[in-house]
């Protein structure tokens, strides 16, 4: 049985086959320089660190009252007795929903929060033995991200373009429309 599964999926050599396109083209070396590129923490703020955090634990607090002030309100106003079965229940699922995706929301704030206050310590200790550098690092424009103008794009509004519909326009739009 087990050899005409594998003989149906191909074994392992056509699992790899199909997930080939997701693993990393990368030497080992460029790897670990990625890696280390990584873990360089020069040019982190602690301060921009422990206000981002504040900012979560403040997003994880709004979500937690608004998740205990969901539950008071599903509690205090419950389904009707005599509406029909399958409305009660997908009422009571909808209810569940809410409020487990409202907690969950909270939960992800609050850990997140503690992730980039640690960070901002970390940084901080840092910066206080001298080991890392807070001044941000300044890049070649060459090596600046140049984000194209989406909201133009999805309105129609194209620059240098010269009223007509298909062509004109400079070459700086980066979808070749």
């Amino acid at each position: 049985m087990a050899s005409l599964d594998r003989e149906r999926r191909g074994g392992p050599a056509r699992a790899r086959e199909y997930f080939r396109e997701f693993r990393s083209q990368k030497s080992e070396e460029e790897r670990a320089r990625s890696i280390e590129e990584a873990r360089d923490l020069n040019g982190v703020n602690p301060l921009v660190c422990i206000g981002g955090a504040g900012f979560a634990w403040a997003c994880a607090g709004a979500l937690w009252a608004l998740t205990t002030y969901l539950g008071y309100l599903f509690a205090s106003h419950p389904i009707d007795d005599d509406s029909v079965y399958v409305v009660q229940r997908l009422a009571s699922v909808f209810r569940n929903v809410v409020v487990g995706l409202s907690s969950l929301a909270s939960g992800f704030f609050g850990v997140v929060g503690v992730g980039i206050f640690l960070l901002g310590v970390r940084v901080a200790y840092g910066v206080v033995v001298g080991e890392l550098d807070p001044t941000p690092i300044k890049r070649p424009k060459s090596e600046e991200i140049v984000l194209p103008d989406v909201w133009g794009l999805m309105t129609g509004k194209r620059p240098n373009r010269r009223g007509k519909r298909g062509g004109g326009g400079g070459n700086d739009n980066p979808f070749g429309l």
